[in-house]
């Protein structure tokens, strides 16, 4: 496991420039995957990415930074005991199973936390809404399973709604108009700003997600 110094722990890396993606149309590959996958101890890698630490290390708070970061600069840091002693998976699956094509919202999000932004977050994919609140949600915060006329996000990052261009930017994002993965492979990414989009999102770098 690797640990950036300052007590975040390194458990989750999504990237666009390869050709997996964590949003299979089963949704079992981020959510319930019982193995290690890639490159599990350099944050520089743009590649995705999952540790055991993923399942395994509770914390309080998490943050995401990116891949081309070598300072680990928090793009995102949650405040005010966003997951409650919990892990990661169990936080983002303590909302339900969405796999094999079920939906999980309807112009909501099921849960969120408040956020704090920092470094170059208003030049990053997915965090394009971030000074944006919405009908759904508050410039700051992240939402979970978050959905707006049926385009969606696993984590929508600043506001959603019509105000703010839907729900689809963050990471985790679709455009099934149906809040969920099955039948999309070119309408959904990894992490970006509407999935629908001709010229995709950032094959650059990765975001990485650390716990504390």
């Amino acid at each position: 496991m690797t640990d950036d110094g300052k007590g975040w722990t390194l458990i989750a890396r999504f990237s666009n420039s390869d050709i997996r993606r964590w949003m299979f149309d089963s949704g079992r590959f981020w959510c319930f995957k019982i193995n290690a996958l890639g490159n599990t101890t350099s944050p520089s890698i743009n590649a995705d990415m999952i540790s055991t630490a993923f399942w395994f290390v509770s914390g309080r708070e998490f943050k995401i930074t990116r891949s081309d970061d070598p300072n680990h600069t928090p793009l995102l840091q949650t405040t005010a005991n966003c997951l409650a002693g919990q892990t990661f998976r169990s936080k983002i699956t303590s909302y339900g199973d969405f796999t094999d094509g079920k939906v999980w919202a309807s112009d909501q999000c099921l849960g969120s936390c408040t956020v704090q932004y920092g470094g170059r977050y208003k030049s990053t994919d997915g965090f394009q809404q971030a000074e944006c609140s919405g009908d759904i949600q508050s410039a700051n915060n992240i939402g979970f399973w978050c959905d707006w006329s049926g385009d969606g996000s696993v984590m929508m990052i600043g506001g959603g709604g019509s105000s703010c261009l839907v729900a689809d930017h963050g990471i985790g994002i679709t455009e099934m108009d149906g809040a969920s993965f099955v039948g999309q492979g070119e309408t959904e990414d990894d992490f970006g700003y509407n999935a629908n989009l001709t010229t995709k999102p950032s094959q650059g770098y990765a975001l990485n997600l650390w716990i504390h």
